[in-house]
């Protein structure tokens, strides 16, 4: 037997969701004509009542007009200073990057720090992210620590500067020659990137100790004088002595 109709619960029909008017800078401009050239007395609320759009509407463009002006007659988007999605890396995350105590690892690639800190990003939007809330912010070549001169050697070249000073050079300096040596190991460690900022370069924390040649070494010598410089490069061995130039 069929249920009666009095014994069934009211039912209330599913609201219709209606499409989002699109007011076109046409409807916008012959609103605000309208409202300007209104007679006195009319209220917002009765003027809606005959002109669309809704009051919450219309509210909206009087200040947009009074905010914006003229380009409040035409359709406007969203107003923000930052548009588009939310970054995935945060301002607070890439100031924790360039960080000497918070990264560990600011001395490896930047695919390694994202799969270490579980970033969730591309190279090229890390790169970017970091440019833009730090003080240009990436990996730069490490600086190596300089080695201090030893006690004796000091003395030696203080002494040479003291007892030479007062020379010309006519008579004592254009007779000098200075020469210098430089020292490759091209079995040693590659010079390191590290991710900073800019200005911390001779920072403790983003210095490469320099360490101790141990392969085959290559030793190269100029010289230089009050009137020239040598042309070429000398090459020499720490046994053989000098054995090519270039």
């Amino acid at each position: 037997m069929a249920p009666k109709t009095r014994s069934a619960g009211p039912t209330t029909p599913p609201k219709t969701k209606s499409d989002p008017v699109v007011y076109t800078t046409r409807r916008r401009t012959r609103f605000f004509d309208a409202w300007d050239s209104r007679e006195p007395g009319t209220s917002l609320r009765q003027f809606c009542t005959v002109y669309q759009p809704d009051l919450g509407t219309a509210s909206r463009w009087f200040h947009q007009r009074d905010v914006l002006g003229s380009p409040a007659y035409h359709r406007t988007r969203r107003l923000s200073n930052k548009l588009g999605r939310r970054p995935i890396v945060s301002e607070e995350q890439c100031k924790m990057l360039v960080s000497p105590s918070r990264n560990p690892v600011r001395d490896q690639a930047y695919e390694a720090q994202i799969e270490h800190h579980q970033l969730g990003c591309k190279k090229r939007s890390l790169q970017a992210r970091l440019k833009k809330c730090t003080k240009g912010g990436q990996r730069y070549k490490m600086a190596y620590v300089k080695k201090k001169l030893s006690s004796q050697n000091r003395i030696l070249r203080t002494n040479y500067g003291r007892e030479h000073k007062h020379k010309s050079i006519h008579d004592f300096w254009q007779y000098i020659y200075f020469t210098d040596e430089a020292h490759i190991d091209p079995s040693s460690q590659a010079q390191g990137y590290i991710l900073r900022e800019q200005g911390t370069r001779t920072d403790t924390e983003n210095i490469q100790e320099r360490g101790e040649k141990t392969g085959v070494k290559l030793h190269i010598a100029a010289w230089v004088n009050w009137h020239e410089k040598s042309e070429k490069l000398f090459f020499y061995h720490e046994r053989r002595g000098v054995y090519a130039t270039a």
